[in-house]
């Protein structure tokens, strides 16, 4: 299956009701976490040195509120991304069962297991974004450059973990690590394309749940051959 082919069918499978069951939960789990957030500004701003003056030490815990609120407008995507990479081996999962519900549905991934997989690629995100620092330095003056290295820097991470997650439902992190090198021109460029996906406004809140849907169309199209690949 070709990468844009596996990505119209991840969009048509998160919008499938099991994937739109988890998008709600996270919606939900966002809108909370946000009004949590708003409150909690509003409330730490009351432990704020006094002026003197009741109704300016209101008018600024108020401000505050309202401030807090237009930054999480700008960040609930980034919320949402957040909140659905908990979710992505049950959408990895749900994906597999509607449509190879023929095959092996593959195991859960543990929460060590998973815990350990997190916490390496984090250290790799870090390593890689602190090498790649001297380019967006220097990106600050050079047009384009800042984008390119975002594109290529990204869509590794997102390609690599992506499609590891769902790898390790059918080999083990080894395994999944070999299967990804081995073919890693198409899962950079599934990465490249989840990158985009995550950057489209309106389109970012949906977007892991159709890259994760992707690659579970790409990594079975990897690991059973061609003839049942597509």
């Amino acid at each position: 299956m070709s990468l844009i082919a596996a990505y119209l069918k991840g969009l048509e499978d998160a919008l499938s009701p099991p994937l739109r069951a988890i998008l709600w939960r996270v919606l939900g789990l966002g809108v909370v976490l946000s009004i949590l957030i708003v409150w909690g500004a509003y409330q730490g701003l009351g432990f704020a040195p006094s002026t003197g003056w009741e109704w300016l030490d209101e008018t600024i815990r108020i401000a505050g509120g309202i401030l807090t609120t237009v930054g999480l407008f700008f960040l609930f995507p980034l919320i949402m991304t957040t909140l659905q990479s908990l979710f992505l081996d049950e959408a990895a999962a749900k994906v597999a069962t509607r449509d190879y519900p023929a095959d092996a549905p593959g195991r859960e991934i543990g929460f060590v297991e998973g815990g350990i997989s997190g916490v390496r690629f984090l250290i790799l995100a870090l390593v890689l974004n602190l090498v790649a620092l001297p380019l967006q330095i220097v990106g600050l003056v050079v047009p384009l450059l800042n984008l390119l290295v975002f594109l290529g820097l990204n869509g590794y991470l997102v390609g690599r973990e992506y499609f590891e997650q769902v790898a390790m439902r059918h080999a083990s992190a080894t395994v999944s690590a070999r299967i990804r090198r081995d073919n890693r021109l198409l899962v950079f460029g599934a990465g490249l394309l989840g990158t985009a996906l995550m950057v489209v406004p309106i389109v970012n809140l949906i977007a892991p749940l159709v890259t994760v849907a992707a690659m579970v169309h790409l990594e079975r199209g990897v690991r059973l051959g061609p003839a049942r690949g597509n």
